[in-house]
C-alpha cells in the first residue's frame, strides 16, 4: 500500500544500522526521556546525564541539541508510521483497514499532546510533526478513496473524511476536552472513528 510519499528520515535506516549498539540504545533512551519530560528545557549536559553518557557521545549522533531532538522525534514518528501501516490487513474490508490504520496512528496523537508546549516553542519540531501528520492524512485519504471505488463507502470527499479521522486527535489534545467528556483519548478516538465510518458506509450494498 502506497499513498503519497512518506517523509524522508533524518537518520536513514542504513545509517542507523551502521551505528553501534550503544548509540542506538541512547537514541531509545532519549526518546523515553522526551516522551516523559519533553525536550525544550533539557540541555545537552542534562540529556547526557539522564542516559548515562558523555556530551561528546551525543555530539557524535548530532551536531547540536536541536538536531538531536529532531532526529529522535523523527525516528519515533517513522516507527509509529511503519507500525500503523503494518497493522493493516489488505484482505479485510476497507472500513476495517481504516480502523486499523487510525488505531495504529494513535501514538502520533499522544505525541502531539505530550509535546504541545514544546512544539509551540520549537518551529522546526512543529514542522517535522506536521509533515508526518500530513502523511497520516494522505494514507487515510487513500484508503477512503479505495472504499469509495469499491462501493463500500458513499461518494464523499475523501479529504474531508480523512481530516475528520486524523484531525480528531488535535481536538482531543486540547486541555480539558477529554476530562469534560469523561473519556480517555483511546475511547474518544475509537468513538470518532466509529461515527465517521458509519457515516461513510454505503447502505445500498
Amino acid at each position: 500500500m502506497a499513498f503519497g510519499t512518506a517523509p524522508q528520515p533524518l537518520l536513514p535506516r542504513r545509517a542507523e544500522e551502521r551505528l553501534g549498539a550503544r548509540h542506538r540504545e541512547i537514541l531509545d533512551q532519549l526518546e523515553t526521556q522526551f516522551l516523559e519530560r519533553g525536550f525544550s528545557a533539557a540541555t545537552v549536559a542534562a540529556l547526557a546525564s539522564a542516559v548515562g553518557c558523555s556530551r561528546r557521545t551525543l555530539y557524535e549522533l548530532a551536531p547540536s541539541k536541536d538536531a538531536l531532538v529532531l532526529m529522535v522525534l523523527d525516528r519515533f514518528l517513522h516507527r509509529v508510521g511503519r507500525s500503523a501501516l503494518d497493522s493493516v490487513d489488505h484482505d479485510a474490508p476497507i472500513a476495517d483497514q481504516v480502523r486499523s490504520y487510525i488505531n495504529g496512528a494513535l501514538e502520533l496523537q499522544r505525541l502531539t499532546a505530550a509535546f504541545a508546549d514544546d512544539l509551540d516553542d520549537d518551529p522546526a519540531a512543529r514542522r517535522l510533526l506536521d509533515r508526518h501528520f500530513r502523511y497520516v492524512m494522505s494514507v487515510s485519504e487513500g484508503l477512503i478513496k479505495m472504499g469509495i471505488e469499491a462501493g463500500e463507502f458513499r461518494d464523499v470527499s475523501p479529504a474531508v473524511a480523512a481530516g475528520m479521522l486524523a484531525g480528531s486527535g488535535l481536538y482531543f489534545s486540547q486541555p480539558g476536552i477529554l476530562s469534560d467528556m469523561h473519556m480517555t483519548r483511546d475511547e474518544a478516538s475509537a468513538e470518532m472513528t466509529d461515527i465517521v465510518l458509519r457515516s461513510l458506509r454505503n447502505d445500498k450494498n
